[in-house]
């Protein structure tokens, strides 16, 4: 391994590596970004939960919706309502710890959490003070958002740095099989060690 094309091997598998790491996170963040339900508050929603268990309410400080962008700097004031399909109402609670994201035109910060027992519609429901419609603030919902984004960019830096290691470790040797190769020739043409021809 002491041809240049060597080199060119280690660029190539950089460069590969490049690519997967891209091609493996472009469609898992549109895959993330669809799963999010938004809303538009002050207003009403029906959101559509496709599995039990624990959620979390973001307030978008950016965001798009329908082709219209919208920004607010925060949800103070307003007021959320969490009801079930049978009218039952769902305790909305504020996160343990706040988590945040930051995707393509959409940024959003955790401002409630909830759980629920059964797959379903569940009706949101959203005022301000004194019955104000401005500003409309958009809201996102989703189950697991943060800690996937973690276990996505995760895996999409090992990728990166797989192949990066890999292509140093190539540009490496060959270094190091070069500098073994100038130092036979500096000899006679026998490394260092093994005797010479008068030996």
């Amino acid at each position: 391994m002491r041809s240049p094309l060597w080199f060119v091997v280690a660029g190539i598998v950089a460069l590969a590596g490049i690519a997967g790491a891209v091609l493996h996170l472009l469609p898992r963040i549109a895959g993330l970004e669809a799963r999010m339900i938004q809303v538009v508050m002050p207003g009403s929603a029906t959101l559509r939960l496709a599995e039990p268990g624990s959620y979390t309410i973001y307030h978008e400080a950016k965001s798009v919706v329908d082709g219209r962008y919208y920004a607010s700097t925060s949800a103070d004031g307003l007021s959320l309502r969490l009801e079930s399909a049978a009218g039952r109402r769902i305790a909305l609670n504020k996160p343990g710890s706040t988590s945040s994201y930051s995707l393509s035109s959409r940024s959003g910060t955790s401002i409630f959490d909830f759980t629920i027992d059964t797959a379903g519609d569940y009706r949101l429901t959203g005022t301000l003070p004194g019955g104000r419609t401005e500003p409309r603030i958009v809201l996102a919902v989703g189950q697991g958002f943060v800690g996937e984004i973690f276990a996505m960019v995760g895996t999409t830096l090992a990728i990166l740095f797989a192949a990066l290691g890999i292509a140093g470790a190539i540009v490496a040797v060959v270094l190091i099989n070069r500098r073994k190769t100038g130092k036979a020739a500096t000899t006679g043409g026998v490394p260092l060690g093994h005797g010479g021809p008068n030996s």
